[in-house]
């Protein structure tokens, strides 16, 4: 008995109006269609409304033509009237604004010769602190970490980074606790 109450239900719920069923079968599937074509022609670099402007008549075309003419030439005539103000104000920006480009220029290559003085320094601060390392190296363990107690931490760190692994965990071995607790921080953040 249920079983016949729900199928009557369903049999009352599924009975459409005319208006509904074409609003369902017809006027939803063709505003569907129409989003797919014209997304895809919009995909496909076609304007629709340049098209579409085709199918107008003439006479209609001609009339907003016309319209269109008469604002331009009022635009025009006014712009006349503006054009040398406007033309001697581009020409201040231009001349200003290639001005601030030959100040920039100059700055730039100010800023390139600066990076190569420094990049140069950099390369004399490896190389010294290469040599540095090798004769760390050759030095004993003990007079190395009392040398090592005495530099700034920075030139410390860099030594040591530069050394064999046996020979810089030597020389933190010496060095005491606290003192290689803090190289070992700032060498693990060195690499």
């Amino acid at each position: 008995m249920k079983k016949e109450n729900q199928q009557s239900s369903m049999e009352e719920e599924r009975t459409y109006t005319f208006l509904q069923k074409l609003l369902y079968l017809f006027v939803f599937p063709i505003l569907f269609l129409l989003t797919l074509v014209l997304g895809y022609l919009t995909f496909q670099g076609v304007n629709v409304f340049d098209v579409a402007q085709s199918f107008i008549p003439e006479k209609a075309v001609t009339q907003t033509e016309e319209q269109e003419k008469d604002e331009d030439s009022q635009e025009k005539e006014s712009k006349d009237a503006q054009a040398p103000k406007e033309v001697a104000l581009l020409e201040r920006e231009i001349i200003d604004k290639q001005q601030e480009i030959t100040k920039l220029a100059a700055q730039l290559d100010q800023a390139n010769s600066r990076i190569k003085e420094l990049e140069t320094q950099e390369e004399e601060v490896k190389v010294s602190t290469k040599e540095l390392s090798n004769l760390y190296e050759r030095m004993s363990t003990k007079k190395a970490a009392e040398i090592m107690m005495e530099l700034e931490e920075e030139m410390a760190v860099h030594i040591l980074s530069e050394l064999s692994v046996a020979k810089k965990s030597s020389i933190l071995g010496s060095l005491e606790p606290e003192q290689a607790a803090r190289f070992t921080e700032l060498l693990a953040k060195d690499e």
